[in-house]
């Protein structure tokens, strides 16, 4: 599921990008503490992991808006509280998605790449589950700040999908290819990266999320080019509005 989506996104962009290819697993990171980041949730179609995500309140999640493109929203399930993706973990939660709130996502663009999900209830808020801090709208994430993401996506462009989760630190970096809309990160001069599946994920930096995971460019934590995050503090009021609905 996952790895057609971002090809598809990678012919969108080729023409835009020195004829790049665009792909966004964790590649390079290590297995995190399990529940270290009580936020995650894993996006699953019929028990299968797609796409991440973050909860932001009792009842809402956000994750990337090209995740939920062509993907009908009853059919998803969210798993809140889980480490292994196959481990019948007590601390896992279990959600449907009861309304989906969107904001012009441009799949060709890649502009808006943010929805936010509706659960069906509010989540049983504890040391395993919990909400992450929001930015301040349009606050600015310095090139050099050190931030952690994490996910069950590939650990490789045609590596398999982890069944525990992943975390790796990266740095932001202000880079020619990064867009006002973005977050850039790198961890150069290594193989670390996002990868197929981390799409939708956390990036977070000094305790608050700051990016949604959305694309890469080329092939996964390929040591040159950077990670892209869609800038969360740009869309406060978006996500204000669609909380306070």
């Amino acid at each position: 599921m996952e790895h057609h989506l971002l090809v598809t996104l990678s012919i969108l962009w080729a023409s835009q990008v020195n004829g790049g290819s665009m792909h966004t697993q964790i590649v390079g990171g290590r297995e995190a503490t399990p529940n270290s980041h009580p936020y995650i949730a894993s996006l699953q179609l019929r028990g299968r992991h797609f796409c991440g995500g973050s909860l932001i309140a009792p009842q809402f999640l956000m994750t990337a808006a090209h995740c939920m493109e062509n993907t009908a929203s009853n059919l998803v399930t969210v798993v809140l509280g889980a480490h292994s993706l196959r481990a019948n973990e007590a601390t896992k939660q279990r959600f449907r998605v009861n309304q989906v709130f969107e904001n012009g996502f441009n799949p060709l663009t890649l502009q808006n790449d943010i929805v936010i999900l509706k659960l069906d209830r509010p989540v049983s808020l504890n040391g395993k589950v919990q909400v992450v801090s929001l930015p301040s709208a349009n606050e600015d994430v310095p090139a050099g700040t050190q931030c952690v993401t994490a996910g069950w996506g590939r650990l490789s462009t045609e590596g398999q999908i982890p069944d525990r989760l992943q975390e790796l630190n990266v740095t932001v970096t202000r880079q020619n290819l990064c867009r006002p809309n973005n977050i850039c990160t790198g961890v150069f001069m290594q193989q670390a990266g996002i990868c197929f599946g981390d799409s939708g994920g956390p990036l977070v930096c000094n305790g608050v999320i700051q990016g949604i995971t959305s694309f890469i460019i080329r092939s996964c934590g390929n040591g040159v080019t950077p990670d892209f995050f869609s800038r969360v503090s740009l869309f406060r009021r978006f996500i204000d509005d669609a909380i306070n609905s």
